[in-house]
């Protein structure tokens, strides 16, 4: 399909209806809200979006990401009314019906794009992560893992904080402490809430100490793990 935007009435129908869905009043998206003329444009790209399934997070960022690459980032970036489109388009992808026949929305900004502020945006499930592996390319692995749908709890600690999430060497030492590569999967109890050398260990405490007296920005990986306490040995 022909890539089309939201104008101001389809982002706030597409609002009406996310919490419609929210409320069980419906399940589906209506047909009228995806190419409709009263809530939505044509985008100035000339661009065709294959409406198919994703189920993995990985998958589908990288297929925005091929279809989207030749554009000027500031176009897309920030387009709320392109990711919130996208989102309405791909909505089987990012908010599919469970086995009670259910849809768990979650919260509106996994859909609407806001870019008020990093700890807003970083919670789209599209456009977070194409802005994560754009600034990350392959090393943004880590954040790419489970399903298309899911907002996981080391996307929520290590992209939380803007400073850290596309700080190279940052990432680079979380992949090297947290990531299975054999499996390519997050390590086995790194998400855990409690537990010496987690991954909410390191972005909360760790990172925010060593903020305050290193540049972390201009460190590898190597150089960060080479810092930490003892408690992070088992991760290596």
């Amino acid at each position: 399909m022909q890539a089309r935007i939201f104008n101001e009435n389809g982002i706030e129908y597409f609002k009406d209806i996310l919490q419609q869905i929210k409320e069980g009043e419906i399940n589906e998206i209506p047909k009228d809200l995806i190419n409709s003329t009263s809530y939505t444009l044509p985008f100035e790209e000339n661009i065709d979006f294959d409406l198919r399934l994703f189920t993995s997070k990985k998958e589908i960022t990288i297929y925005l990401h091929d279809k989207l690459d030749n554009l000027e980032r500031a176009k897309i970036h920030y387009n709320t009314h392109l990711w919130s489109w996208l989102s309405a388009f791909y909505f089987d992808s990012v908010c599919p019906i469970n086995k009670n026949n259910e849809r768990k929305v979650g919260a509106l900004v996994r859909h609407v794009l806001n870019i008020e502020d990093w700890n807003r945006y970083y919670r789209h499930l599209l456009a977070s992560s194409f802005r994560l592996y754009d600034e990350l390319g392959d090393l943004a692995e880590i954040y790419l893992s489970g399903k298309s749908y899911e907002f996981g709890e080391h996307l929520e600690q290590l992209a939380s904080q803007q400073k850290f999430a596309t700080s190279r060497g940052v990432v680079e030492a979380a992949t090297i402490l947290y990531w299975d590569k054999k499996n390519s999967k997050i390590k086995k109890n790194a998400r855990d809430k409690i537990g010496p050398g987690i991954i909410r260990r390191f972005t909360i405490d760790i990172l925010n100490q060593f903020d305050l007296t290193y540049d972390l920005n201009s460190m590898s990986g190597e150089e960060i793990i080479a810092l930490l306490p003892d408690e992070f040995n088992e991760w290596k």
